[in-house]
């Protein structure tokens, strides 16, 4: 491993540490704030909206496409709309309206079923899974998806079972799907495995008594006589895939079917039917006067109809469509017995409200009534920003990427821990091993040294001894030879009295420097 490397490794190494400490330190300060909210009066404190993401405040278009409508079964001015751009409440009977999100991770909102017994209990089926209100859709805390058993998240349609409120029907594009614990947990009720194309199931419908359960596929109708255990398809070669159904416990049972080529009557439990040719257009939805079967209402693509004799005669109401505008539903309040009904029509363009029975209509623009309401004073309060950071919904799609992220980070910083710390051994080890090798050389090296020093001491004594060889012969020369050359040799003996004085003196170095090396 190259020293650039180990650099790379460790800053890695750092840096993974320091991003996954902040993101367990987000969860860790908004869960204790969460525990202690009551001692530390959290829910007093507000957070101006300009400090958080557009998704908690923002205004949608004017013109919205009208998906599902429900009412509260217990006070029929509370009124649920759901859209492709969030979900909107209504506690006046229509005339103002707020949008619904918090704690709703998709704004594709398909179905809406509300608890006959707890109307504040609130089913949303969304493209991404179903997610539940238990406060009349202020928050919503819980979200069924695969974990819970419902392998098909794309949901089509809702329907609680009248008389048994724990009981859920769900249809997606993968099959039918039942709860028998209020959404807790779900399982295959229809797999579709009797006709081609039957998995797609489009629309759940119960009987006027809830005595039999029909389900509309892209492969045609199937009902059930025991609540979803036993199907079989009905009417194969007698009407196409219908778009709409209503069944009314009749003795015989009388049926309606909306299809794309208008509307189809049967008097004797679907054993005949009469296609009635007076509605050639796309019957969208029916709906029957719960307090008087024999009214029915028909949405065609662009107008809105009303039977008084059970489907015989049809009279048109006064709806009149936009140009480019499709009715894609058509929703009944019945507050009195002897009152006109409300009609809510939904819309390809937006949200149509008649409180006489369908005689005058009047557009709602949810944006406009939601700008009127908000105002400028747009704020959350802290304990809800805490829940949505905890629950990780403030992030919103990005929580996954950010946990797999952390995950990812964390094994890394395990992993490159072990490296480092492999590294940091190894290199202890080459130290180790060098200072070793450096201390064996020194050694030589002193040795090698004395071997010299001994060396030189001993060429200097032998020098020494040459010079007072050649002393003693000058001494004979001075006695044998006249003045003249007398001199000559006085001077080669100081040069070499001189000399010896110097080999004395570098001998007497050479001993300092034995002592030094044998220290």
């Amino acid at each position: 491993m190259r020293f650039r490397f180990f650099k790379t490794s460790r800053d890695f190494h750092k840096w993974t540490g320091f991003v996954c400490a902040i993101f367990i330190l987000i969860l860790s300060v908004s869960g204790i704030l969460l525990m202690h909210r009551d001692s530390l009066e959290l829910g007093q404190i507000e957070v101006s909206a300009q400090y958080l993401p557009d998704k908690y405040f923002h205004l949608v278009k004017d013109k919205l496409k009208i998906q599902t409508v429900a009412v509260n079964p217990q006070n029929e001015k509370v009124i649920f709309v759901g859209t492709g751009s969030g979900l909107f409440r209504s506690q006046d009977g229509g005339d103002t309206w707020q949008s619904l999100h918090e704690g709703l991770r998709d704004e594709n909102i398909r179905a809406l079923a509300l608890s006959p017994s707890t109307p504040n209990m609130i089913y949303a089926g969304t493209s991404k899974g179903i997610f539940l209100s238990e406060d009349g859709g202020d928050h919503w805390t819980d979200w069924f998806e695969e974990s819970s058993g419902l392998s098909s998240m794309d949901i089509q349609d809702l329907v609680i079972h009248p008389e048994k409120p724990e009981l859920l029907f769900a249809a997606t594009s993968g099959g039918l799907f039942v709860s028998q614990d209020e959404g807790d947990t779900w399982e295959f009720a229809f797999e579709g495995s009797l006709a081609k194309g039957s998995r797609d199931v489009r629309f759940i419908r119960f009987s006027s008594k809830a005595r039999s359960l029909y389900i509309g596929t892209a492969g045609g109708v199937f009902k059930s006589a025991d609540g979803g255990k036993q199907w079989d398809k009905k009417w194969e070669d007698a009407l196409p895939s219908p778009l709409s159904l209503v069944s009314l416990d009749t003795d015989p049972e009388f049926i309606y079917a909306g299809a794309p080529d208008g509307l189809y009557k049967s008097y004797n439990k679907g054993i005949t039917w009469i296609h009635d040719t007076t509605q050639d257009k796309s019957v969208s939805q029916l709906l029957v006067d719960p307090g008087n079967t024999t009214h029915i209402y028909m949405a065609t693509t662009h107008r809105v109809f009303v039977s008084p004799d059970g489907g015989d005669t049809w009279n048109p109401l006064g709806f009149e469509k936009a140009k480019g505008m499709t009715l894609d539903n058509l929703t009944l309040i019945r507050s009195a017995p002897q009152s006109s009904p409300t009609l809510i029509a939904g819309t390809s363009s937006g949200l149509f409200i008649s409180k006489n029975g369908g005689r005058t209509w009047e557009e709602t623009s949810l944006a406009a009534t939601i700008q009127q309401k908000s105002g400028g004073h747009l704020k959350m309060d802290l304990v809800k920003l805490m829940t949505e950071i905890h629950t990780g919904r403030f992030f919103g799609d990005y929580v996954y990427l950010l946990v797999d992220i952390a995950t990812v980070g964390l094994m890394a910083l395990v992993f490159s821990g072990f490296g480092l710390a492999f590294y940091r051994k190894r290199i202890a080890k080459s130290k180790q091993v060098k200072k070793q090798i450096t201390e064996e050389e020194a050694v030589d090296n002193i040795l090698d040294i004395q071997e010299t020093a001994d060396d030189l001491s001993q060429e200097s004594a032998e020098i020494h001894d040459m010079i007072e060889h050649i002393n003693t012969h000058l001494a004979k020369c001075r006695s044998a030879y006249i003045s003249k050359e007398k001199k000559e040799v006085d001077k080669i003996g100081r040069h070499i009295t001189e000399l010896d004085r110097r080999m004395h003196h570098l001998m007497g170095k050479i001993e300092e420097f034995n002592k030094l090396t044998e220290d």
